[in-house]
C-alpha cells in the first residue's frame, strides 16, 4: 500500500469516527432512562443546530456522551412517546460529568387518545405541556380531529382558526380511558364586556339604596338585588351580541328551542367576582367563562 492510499483512508477514518472519539479536554453527559426499551435516542444540538446523537442501551437505559465544552440542548426521544423529553442549556466543563435528571417514559398503558369534533372546519388543535408545543394537527373538513398514543397528563389545548378568537383550555388526560373535547369557536368582534384575551365575559350591574326601606340591613339587602337583575340583563345582553359565525349572533339562534335552553343553563353559571359601594348603591361585576368546558365554547359545540 502506498503513502497516498494509506494517508486517505486515516482520514476517512478520522472523520467516520469524529464524533465518537475524545479529547483529554471533554467533558460528558451522563443520564438514564426508565423503564429501558429500544429505539431510544438522545440528541445533543449547540446553537439550534445537532451536534451529536448516540442511541440509549436498551438492557439498562444508560447513556454517556463526550462533548468538547460548552452549552448544549439535550433531547431524550423514545418510541413510546410522541414528545421528546428535553434539557436546555446544559453547560458542559472539561474534564467534568453532568448528570441529567432520570427520564420517566410512559408505558405502553399510559398512552391515550384525544379526540373530537371542532368548528369550524379546519381549525389547528394544539397540545402544550410545559408551556411548549408537544403536538399539532388540523380538523378535518367536517371538523373531526384525533391525537392517538398521547402519554397521559395535563395539557393546554389551544384551538385557532383566522377570523376566530383563540381558545385556550386546561385539559387532563388520564392513564385509564380516552378523552373527547368538542368545541365550537367564537367569531372576533368587538363587543363591551367581552375579552377575548383572557376568554371571559364581564358584565356590571348597579342598585340604588330604597329610602323606604326599615333598616340598613334590607336596604343594602335590596340594592344588591337590583344590581343584581341590572347585572344579569346586561350579561344576557353581551351573550346576545356573541357571533357564532361572520353571518349569525347568539340571538339569531335562539329560536332553536334546544339552543336557546342550552344558553340559558349557561347564563346561570355565572360568578359574582365585584362588589362595591357607590354613591346612593351598589355596584355588582358578574363574570362568564368563554372557554373551558362549562364556556361558551363548551356549551354550543354539546
Amino acid at each position: 500500500m502506498n503513502k497516498t492510499s494509506l494517508l486517505t483512508i486515516l482520514i476517512v477514518s478520522c472523520l467516520s469516527a469524529l464524533f465518537s472519539c475524545t479529547t483529554k479536554n471533554d467533558g460528558f453527559i451522563d443520564g438514564a432512562v426508565t423503564p429501558p426499551g429500544p429505539g431510544m435516542r438522545v440528541t445533543v444540538s449547540r446553537d439550534g443546530k445537532p451536534f451529536r446523537a448516540v442511541d440509549i442501551d436498551s438492557s439498562d437505559g444508560r447513556f454517556h456522551i463526550a462533548l468538547p465544552p460548552g452549552k448544549y440542548d439535550v433531547s431524550v426521544s423514545s418510541p413510546r412517546s410522541p414528545f421528546p423529553s428535553t434539557f436546555a442549556g446544559v453547560d458542559i466543563h472539561s474534564n467534568a460529568t453532568y448528570t441529567l435528571p432520570t427520564v420517566e417514559t410512559p408505558g405502553a398503558s399510559a398512552l391515550t387518545k384525544l379526540s373530537g369534533k371542532i368548528e369550524p372546519a379546519g381549525t389547528t388543535i394544539t397540545l402544550l405541556s410545559e408551556g411548549k408545543e408537544r403536538a399539532a394537527i388540523n380538523a378535518s373538513a367536517d371538523g373531526k380531529y384525533e391525537f392517538a398514543d398521547i402519554p397521559a397528563g395535563s395539557y393546554t389545548m389551544r384551538v385557532s382558526a383566522p377570523g376566530y378568537a383563540v381558545s385556550n383550555e386546561e385539559v387532563v388526560i388520564p392513564e385509564d380511558g380516552d378523552t373527547s373535547r368538542n368545541r365550537r369557536l367564537l367569531y372576533l368582534s368587538t363587543i363591551d364586556g367581552v375579552d377575548w384575551a383572557n376568554g371571559i365575559i364581564r358584565a356590571t350591574g348597579r342598585g340604588k339604596f330604597p329610602v323606604d326601606s326599615p333598616n340598613q340591613t334590607i336596604r343594602r339587602e335590596m340594592a344588591k338585588r337590583a344590581a343584581l337583575s341590572d347585572a344579569e340583563r346586561n350579561l344576557v345582553r353581551i351573550v346576545e351580541q356573541i357571533k357564532i359565525d361572520a353571518n349569525h349572533d347568539i340571538r339569531s339562534s335562539m329560536t332553536n328551542s334546544a339552543f336557546s335552553s342550552r344558553i340559558k343553563g349557561y347564563l346561570r353559571g355565572f360568578k359574582v367576582i365585584g362588589e362595591r359601594d357607590i354613591e346612593g348603591g351598589i355596584e355588582l361585576v358578574l363574570e362568564l367563562p368563554l372557554t373551558g368546558q362549562n364556556g361558551l365554547t363548551g356549551i354550543l359545540a354539546q
